[in-house]
């Protein structure tokens, strides 16, 4: 499929707008003081804090491989965030769960990942309703 000039630029803004550095600042800033790596950071905010997340879920949220979602999970653990345990009906599946701690380091990180670049925080009131509105269609 060949995209039009216009829907390629669009994209390109938007993810640097979204995954850029300034984007990914605060989070990072937030994952460094805790003593965690960026990645561990992204499965901190993937994990739900209300109920147990499955191996595989994880994997997919992460869009990595289970195997890999192995490490980061052991990463987790070594850190007191988290706790792999089976799964309460079905003992094959491993669950991931948050301790207090890293449900406590994750909403500072969401926080920290709600905080909007510059770019979109420079958009008059005008630009931004116009925006969500094209945003919403999605």
């Amino acid at each position: 499929m060949v995209e039009s000039d216009a829907t390629v630029e669009a994209w390109r803004r938007v993810r640097a707008l979204t995954q850029g550095p300034e984007a990914l600042a605060p989070a990072n800033a937030v994952a460094e003081r805790a003593g965690i790596t960026p990645t561990l950071a992204r499965a901190l905010v993937a994990l739900t804090a209300d109920r147990p997340t499955s191996m595989r879920e994880l994997a997919g949220a992460l869009r990595c491989d289970a195997s890999y979602v192995t490490a980061v999970v052991d990463g987790l653990e070594q850190h007191g965030l988290a706790r792999r345990t089976a799964h309460p009906t079905d003992r094959r599946i491993k669950v991931v769960e948050l301790t207090a701690e890293g449900a406590a380091l994750a909403g500072r990180l969401q926080a920290a990942l709600d905080v909007a670049p510059e770019a979109l925080r420079a958009l008059s009131p005008t630009d931004l309703q116009a925006l969500l509105r094209v945003l919403r269609k999605t």
